[in-house]
């Protein structure tokens, strides 16, 4: 990728209530840059610490991004990827954010990549501090699967619980779920919030705006203290 190019991709950055909000005119462009950006962290950690280990969201959203970042050429054997939250299904269904990352991401050169199931809880719990979480975030301020409408949401923003992933039951959304806890999520060295269209951008916007994180789980990751986050987002 010519990176000189890449970064003319970028409309603007800003810093928002010490957040970096990288803006874009389009979703390719967002993307090219993303891609780019997740592959120089991953190498970064595999040449310091051996390993690199990436969080990523399930959903439609990321498969171009996925597709991209599948065919760059990295130590892929040096990496272990795993899910932010998945759907209580058959990892063979069309639903599972399982089957969605190895359909899209674990091909190519990736396919060297080791994946780990969040059905382990033991395993996600044993995993060292991650190197890049991806999120995305629903209208109704959910982010991974930590719904405001859950009962179970109160554990899954605890900073004091002490499970990596829980079982949570959302009202206004189809499957029981399982999410990587708060805690858990806010364990890395960098976390990304991954936004394309106005209306994720309008949530993020109210999120870091207000601080009622029942209401709206996403605050409690924007209002975190001592995280490196970055806003990324497409028209």
């Amino acid at each position: 990728m010519n990176m000189q190019k890449i970064l003319s991709n970028v409309n603007s950055i800003s810093d928002i209530s010490n957040k970096k909000f990288y803006c874009f005119d389009n979703v390719d462009s967002l993307n090219d840059y993303f891609i780019s950006h997740l592959s120089s962290i991953l190498q970064d950690a595999i040449d310091k610490r051996g390993h690199a280990y990436l969080v990523v969201p399930g959903g439609t959203s990321p498969k171009k991004l996925f597709n991209g970042l599948s065919q760059i050429n990295l130590d892929w054997e040096h990496v272990t990827i795993t899910l932010t939250d998945e759907r209580c299904v058959s990892p063979l269904a069309e639903e599972s954010n399982e089957k969605r990352v190895k359909d899209n991401l674990l091909k190519n050169v990736a396919s060297k990549a080791d994946f780990v199931s969040l059905a382990t809880e033991k395993t996600i719990s044993q995993l060292p501090t991650f190197d890049a979480v991806i999120l995305g975030v629903g209208e109704d301020g959910h982010t991974a699967s930590l719904f405001p409408c859950a009962q179970e949401i109160n554990v899954g923003l605890s900073d004091h619980t002490t499970q990596a992933t829980l079982l949570m039951t959302p009202s206004s959304a189809p499957y029981q779920r399982i999410s990587m806890t708060k805690k858990r999520l806010l364990n890395s060295r960098v976390l990304f919030f991954y936004l394309v269209g106005e209306k994720k951008y309008d949530v993020i916007k109210k999120g870091i705006e207000q601080n009622n994180p029942l209401a709206m789980p996403v605050c409690a990751f924007l209002h975190a203290k001592d995280v490196n986050i970055k806003i990324m987002y497409a028209r």
